[in-house]
């Protein structure tokens, strides 16, 4: 949890701190008036990056030299005090470096701040979770496989660094017909490609295993049973793939056949791998041997394009009602129902691998019915966790809160 916050040059903040209360924390004021601002705040602190900008510098004050925060987290008994320290980029401020610090001790990065003290955001732009491109959706899913283990994140970074240096090598050689350090080079960056993204599809079926039947339950709960989805996850190596990267999610009786052969250990996938391989465990030296193999028969197509075709940067988390996917035609209730259940999932991993997370709520009960407004604030009573709730109209909120903030509009 937090216990304390000061904002300095965040957006339109300067010179406010807060204490928190254990509990429900309402912060309430009309639309603009920085509520949103403490949410991003809190997040920031907590997962070293933010939910709603790119570059941090874009969270400066306008005609500031530099944001400042501060908080005390409390966890497992020890308290902890995280500072970050952002500099615009312009005006007199010669330091042009983000400066993080915990307990006074500088830090590698604010990135470093990552899976110790999590927090979980809920917000109306969830919705693009099931509306929206792949990409959002493998965020989500990444975000809560480093609450699992600080190697997966390793992992991940690792894997995006050699995927951009191997998309720089293809695109030069696109243009000119050759690349700095030559074929040895692309050999070298395509064979730790290989590696790293087998270790990742082995970290992310796991997770996907563990929390599609979650986000299941959730769902259920928030319909009332009314319908029912299914998630799966979509891969260029778990199903037959073009260069195009057109996923299929497997059949029910494919994942069922799969689990009772006991191909993946209670995952549901099984891997489109050569014959000799498919009665065996996909374990990660059999997608390093899949994913080769891919690679090897789209190495024209990669070079033609300037683009690495395949692999887990290509992945997607297909979430389907009665069937069919929800990105195209599930309903704008179905959708919000499901993006919520996905926040809870990533709420019980985060309780699961590291401790209770800080839920942060940004207006979201004024998108949802009665019915399902009522059964998020059930789960949220359940979960025990200390929440955030940001709302224009706090006599509207479906349950009492601790302690409440006040923001104003500045003239």
């Amino acid at each position: 949890m937090i216990s304390k916050l000061a904002i300095g040059n965040v957006r339109s903040l300067d010179g406010i701190e807060y204490e928190f209360d254990p509990g429900i924390n309402v912060i309430c004021g009309p639309n603009g008036c920085g509520k949103t601002t403490i949410l991003e705040s809190v997040y920031l602190l907590a997962q070293g990056f933010s939910f709603r900008a790119k570059e941090l510098k874009e969270l400066v004050a306008w005609k500031a030299d530099e944001l400042i925060l501060r908080g005390t987290f409390n966890y497992d008994g020890r308290e902890t005090v995280r500072a970050v320290s952002v500099p615009s980029g312009k005006g007199s401020l010669s330091r042009n470096k983000i400066v993080a610090k915990e307990n006074g001790d500088a830090v590698r990065s604010v990135t470093s701040f990552f899976g110790t003290c999590p927090a979980v955001v809920m917000q109306p732009s969830d919705i693009e979770l099931l509306r929206g491109a792949p990409e959002i959706r493998r965020h989500w899913l990444d975000e809560i496989l480093c609450f699992r283990s600080a190697g997966n994140a390793e992992i991940l970074r690792r894997y995006r660094r050699v995927l951009q240096q191997r998309n720089q090598w293809l695109r030069q050689f696109k243009r000119d017909g050759f690349a700095v350090g030559g074929e040895d080079v692309f050999h070298v960056l395509t064979e730790q490609l290989v590696d790293l993204g087998s270790k990742l599809w082995v970290a992310r079926v796991s997770l996907s295993a563990e929390v599609s039947q979650i986000i299941t339950n959730y769902y259920r709960k928030l319909s009332g049973g009314v319908d029912e989805i299914t998630c799966a996850y979509k891969s260029s190596i778990l199903k037959a793939l073009d260069a195009l990267d057109v996923a299929e999610p497997m059949l029910e009786d494919e994942i069922d056949a799969a689990v009772a052969e006991g191909a993946i250990e209670g995952s549901g996938l099984v891997g489109d791998l050569p014959d000799d391989c498919v009665a065996d465990v996909p374990d990660e030296a059999m997608f390093r041997r899949a994913f080769a193999g891919k690679l090897a028969g789209l190495e024209v197509a990669e070079r033609s394009l300037g683009m690495t075709l395949a692999g887990p940067h290509r992945d997607d988390l297909s979430i389907c009602a009665s069937g069919y996917e929800m990105r195209s035609v599930g309903s704008q209730g179905q959708c919000r129902s499901a993006a919520v259940a996905m926040r809870f999932a990533a709420v019980d991993v985060a309780s699961q691998y590291v401790s209770k997370p800080v839920l942060l709520l940004d207006d979201i009960f004024a998108e949802l019915d009665v019915n399902r407004r009522d059964a998020v604030a059930t789960l949220i009573r359940e979960k025990g966790c200390q929440v955030l709730i940001a709302t224009p109209q706090a006599e509207e909120l479906p349950f009492h809160a601790e302690r409440s903030f006040a923001l104003n509009l500045k003239a």
